[in-house]
């Protein structure tokens, strides 16, 4: 259900203004609540990783999409720290204020948050995106960029998020241990995995 609100988000026109309104922050917001959904009842399995910052980390670095630092990506595990402290965090307990983070890359301003990221305008179709069964690795889902005075942020790419969480979930579920063991977290002995 998340998915298909984001779907209708990304089909709402470009934003007018530098003001918003074309719901970025609230691609980012529901992606990041489903990443950390998924780190409490799906993944990782060992439930021996009780702290939350910890699964959702864990989970972004072992199940996650990645392409390589080559072609632009923030290093995995660094992402990992700037989506949960950065982003997740920020956005959801500090009303997206810039509150810097023992995350904060330094000599870096506050991150940004885009729905297509480095997704050439041709390619800005979330029907399109969703297609796709193998990501191009030159539109990174957090990417360094450098604004107008050159400094330095970390970009989030909505669009490249939606894909790769959409993929993970698919992972997820297609692996049978992992529904196995959500079901008995969620306390469903009943359910069953065919």
């Amino acid at each position: 259900m998340m998915l298909h609100d984001l779907y209708n988000v990304f089909k709402l026109p470009p934003e007018a203004t530098a003001q918003g309104g074309a719901g970025n922050f609230s691609i980012a917001v529901v992606l990041l609540c489903i990443v950390d959904g998924l780190a409490v009842y799906f993944y990782p399995t060992n439930r021996c990783v009780d702290d939350q910052k910890q699964r959702f980390k864990q989970l972004i670095r072992e199940k996650l999409y990645w392409g390589p630092t080559k072609k632009g990506w923030v290093e995995k595990g660094i992402a990992a720290k700037q989506l949960y402290l950065e982003m997740r965090i920020l956005l959801v307990h500090e009303l997206g204020a810039d509150v810097p983070t023992s995350a904060r890359i330094p000599g870096h301003s506050e991150p940004r948050i885009g729905k297509w990221g480095s997704i050439p305008e041709s390619s800005r179709d979330i029907d399109q995106i969703q297609s796709m069964d193998q990501w191009n690795d030159d539109w990174p889902i957090l990417a360094i960029s450098e604004d107008d005075k050159g400094r330095e942020f970390v970009k989030f790419s909505g669009a490249a998020m939606y894909w790769a969480v959409k993929k993970m979930i698919v992972e997820l579920i297609n692996d049978k241990s992992v529904i196995e063991n959500a079901a008995k977290l969620l306390g469903s002995s009943n359910t069953s995995v065919q």
